[in-house]
């Protein structure tokens, strides 16, 4: 019984743990990019992270420039704004870029040119101070604003507003601090460890950075049609003939978070037909269980049925008993995977690894069936039997 049970443990803590895992990933991931904005179209030259290497089909594309931004902002009759995004590499000049102040350190900044309208276009919300101005994105003066963890790692609790940081061995004077970022990867949002400077100073200063995403944000309700008018103006300024493919890519927050459903469900289909051959031994070992069950009591089953039991009554009770040998092994299964998923968010506090209420109740009923599939053959066979021949049984 204990082995037949740990088959049925092992296929639940699978599909509960992995359940909880892809489902909280999803949420955390479709925050992030809602937060990016719900109205927004993301216009780059590759497809995929900015931060990650090309594909060999797309390391010869040319980058976007920001320059397009005001033509975009200015043909476009269904957009209403657009924000410039230019990253600037982790190694400058053979060098890691790393943000000194107060005697702290950190090089695990990301630094980022940004235009006046992105923090609106992005929606980003502000714990301290403000976004640039008007004169200070224009001058491209030395100005920043802190992700949550950069203000952290290099103020601690402090005020970091009106201070001044050494970034790429420059003086610039912090503006702004944003506050924890929602939704991320496995806990973490990137954002939280940017360093934010206007377009024209990460232009002027980072020479290497060639890598512009533009936000474009449609107007109310007008978000397809803007994305259709985007990609005609960027295939006009890339001077694509017609029929040729784009050089660039387009997306939303909805497609992508629709891509991320594709991936889970083909990682949770692979995981939960793992979990199924899991569930099968389980099956085989509780069938086995019955078997020996039936033999062993089959002269309890004569008397009870001399004494009246119907065959109803008997293939009830040991379907029962196969239903509850398969269910203990769901509730230890929950049990397990509730501690698996606890232990993860210990690791990762960003990061919430709790079962959903439907992968537990999908736990408990698919260890349920398991049992009643299990043991129907045993169970009926238990039924069948004839009370005279069941009361000689040795």
């Amino acid at each position: 019984s204990v082995l037949a049970v740990l088959g049925i443990v092992i296929g639940i803590v699978t599909v509960v743990l992995v359940a909880s895992i892809l489902a909280n990933v999803r949420n955390s991931v479709a925050l992030l990019f809602r937060e990016l904005g719900t109205e927004n179209v993301f216009a780059y030259h590759r497809s995929g992270d900015p931060y990650s290497p090309p594909s060999e089909r797309e390391a010869r594309r040319l980058p976007l420039l920001p320059e397009f931004a005001e033509t975009i902002a200015r043909e476009g009759r269904h957009v209403r704004d657009v924000g410039v995004q230019l990253i600037v590499p982790p190694v400058v000049n053979g060098r890691a870029v790393v943000a000194r102040a107060l005697g702290n350190e950190s090089d695990r900044v990301f630094v980022e040119g940004v235009s006046l309208h992105y923090f609106d276009v992005v929606g980003a919300e502000f714990a301290a101070g403000r976004p640039f101005t008007e004169l200070e994105s224009r001058a491209g003066a030395r100005v920043a604003v802190l992700g949550a963890n950069v203000a952290r790692a290099l103020f601690g609790e402090g005020q970091a507003i009106g201070r001044t940081l050494l970034l790429a061995g420059e003086s610039w004077s912090v503006v702004g601090v944003q506050p924890p970022r929602k939704g991320g990867f496995f806990g973490e949002n990137r954002n939280d460890n940017v360093v934010f400077v206007p377009l024209r100073a990460a232009e002027r200063r980072f020479a290497e950075a060639e890598a512009t995403v533009l936000y474009v944000r449609a107007k109310p309700g007008e978000r397809d049609a803007a994305r259709v008018e985007l990609e005609a103006i960027l295939r006009r300024l890339r001077r694509l003939a017609p029929g040729e493919p784009n050089d660039f890519e387009l997306s939303t927050a909805d497609q992508i978070i629709g891509t991320l459903d594709q991936v889970s469900a083909a990682i949770g289909l692979a995981t939960f037909a793992l979990a199924a051959v899991s569930l099968v031994i389980g099956g085989i070992g509780i069938a086995n269980v019955m078997v020996i069950a039936v033999t062993e009591r089959t002269r309890e089953i004569g008397v009870r049925r001399a004494l009246g039991a119907r065959r109803s009554e008997v293939l009830r009770q040991f379907l029962l008993e196969a239903a509850f040998l398969s269910g203990t092994g769901g509730i230890a299964g929950v049990l397990v995977a509730s501690l698996l998923g606890f232990l993860i968010t210990l690791v990762a506090p960003g990061f919430s690894a709790v079962a959903p209420a439907w992968a537990v109740l999908s736990g408990l009923a698919a260890s349920v069936l398991t049992g009643i599939v299990a043991g129907y053959l045993p169970a009926r066979r238990a039924a069948l039997l004839d009370p005279v021949e069941a009361l000689r049984y040795e």
